[in-house]
């Protein structure tokens, strides 16, 4: 004689399956997440250093076009008060001529501030007294993300507006 069970439910295996699955679909999920929040965040660090970079270039392109040498720029960088907006960056600007002769009218300089606000300025330069058509410069953005140095390097022709003097500091 065959008793029938009238009760209805999960067995423990069916159970146990249950879990297992379930737990590997969360745990994807997380991992996605985690993924996902350091992609966005790489992301905002550089769409940062991006505007960085145009605050810096638009102070320097500014200084130039109102008849400024690159010594003022190096004296009295005038993007200085305006890296008080993004805490944790520190800029490094350097400067270089782009010359059809390639000799002369060479003049490498590079301004770096640091996070404490202090700057480091080394140049090299050939004396000339002639003027040159454009400018190179090269910004460096630097920051720290999550316990580890990052940096964004913009390269960025400046064209002359006004004739832009070489002068030795």
């Amino acid at each position: 004689m065959k008793m029938e069970s009238k009760e209805t439910g999960f067995t423990l295996l069916e159970v146990v399956v249950a879990l297992g699955i379930l737990t590997v679909g969360i745990s994807a999920a997380i991992a996605l997440f985690a993924a996902g929040t350091a992609s966005h965040r790489r992301a905002v660090d550089r769409i940062r250093a991006i505007e960085v970079s145009e605050v810096v270039l638009s102070a320097l392109e500014g200084t130039i076009r109102d008849g400024g040498t690159v010594t003022d720029l190096i004296n009295n960088p005038p993007w200085d008060p305006l890296l008080a907006h993004w805490p944790g960056i520190s800029v490094e600007v350097r400067y270089g001529t782009i010359s059809k002769q390639q000799g002369r009218d060479k003049l490498i300089v590079s301004v770096r501030q640091d996070r404490d606000g202090e700057r480091d300025v080394n140049y090299r330069t050939i004396p000339s007294d002639d003027y040159i058509d454009e400018l190179l410069v090269e910004i460096h953005v630097m920051w720290i993300s999550r316990g580890q140095g990052s940096e964004e390097v913009f390269r960025q022709i400046v064209p002359r507006m006004r004739s832009i003097r070489l002068e030795s500091p």
